[in-house]
């Protein structure tokens, strides 16, 4: 799986662009067109899908969550996913590629992930992020709420959310570190035969490249749900969510995103 795009370059152009409806493709264009869509169209869509699925459960147009389900039942939602990739990293589809990304991990190596988790844990994460980050869940949690948010049957406080996914990147990432500090010499002591040395050596050489990425995925989450903020301040500030429910307003959030 390719890792996550920069957080650099593109986020500031994301935040300022002004969406019109959206617009998703339909199963049969988005064939003939996914390889050699161009970037402002990828983006569109990226987009569009986005705020269809995070709007499914909160009354969202009909139409468009219709196009939606047909679209993830002939693709799935690993092309979503797909498209999402390119996107900014600070944006709604650059954060779902990010929790998507972060469910595939848990996926595909549920030990090595608790195992960090757990001695990220002992190692007092807190003297290690920064303030305010919130208790981290757990992988279960973690791949419980992405799961629902990739389902389009969220509609809790996707900034939450994000921050919550966040702090399990932050700490699951500290577990890394502290792994590799902990094997440091530990090399040559590495029972077994050569073919098992050279493996032992070779993924712990893996380990702060794996950090360094988890560290980045939370930094684009946390700055995605700083953004989410910033919008519900602006609408409040502009009487736009002042009155309503909490799931209303979270979605005139994403709708002014």
């Amino acid at each position: 799986m390719s890792t996550p795009a920069s957080s650099t370059g593109a986020s500031g152009r994301a935040r300022h662009r002004t969406h019109h409806r959206p617009v998703l493709y339909s199963a049969e264009k988005f064939e003939r067109h996914e390889g050699g869509m161009d970037p402002a169209a990828r983006e569109e869509a990226a987009h569009a899908s986005a705020r269809i699925l995070l709007m499914r459960g909160r009354g969202t147009d009909e139409q468009m969550t219709e196009r939606l389900v047909s679209f993830t039942d002939d693709y799935g939602i690993e092309m979503l996913a797909e498209l999402w990739s390119h996107a900014s990293a600070h944006s709604l589809p650059g954060a779902l590629w990010r929790m998507y990304w972060l469910r595939d991990v848990v996926h595909r190596s549920p030990r090595g992930v608790s195992r960090a988790f757990e001695l990220g844990m002992a190692e007092d994460y807190r003297s290690h992020v920064v303030a305010g980050v919130p208790d981290p869940p757990s992988a279960d949690e973690v791949v419980r709420t992405i799961d629902e948010i990739l389902a389009g049957l969220y509609t809790g406080d996707m900034d939450i959310a994000m921050e919550r996914c966040a702090a399990f990147a932050h700490v699951v990432a500290l577990g890394i570190r502290t792994d590799y500090a902990r094997s440091a010499g530990q090399d040559g002591a590495v029972p077994g035969s050569h073919e098992v040395k050279r493996e032992a050596v070779e993924r712990r050489a893996r380990l702060p490249r794996q950090a360094q990425q988890m560290e980045q995925i939370a930094h684009d989450l946390e700055a995605v749900a700083a953004q989410l903020r910033a919008v519900e301040a602006s609408q409040q500030v502009n009487g736009g969510s002042g009155a309503g429910s909490a799931q209303e307003k979270s979605q005139t959030n994403i709708e002014a995103f």
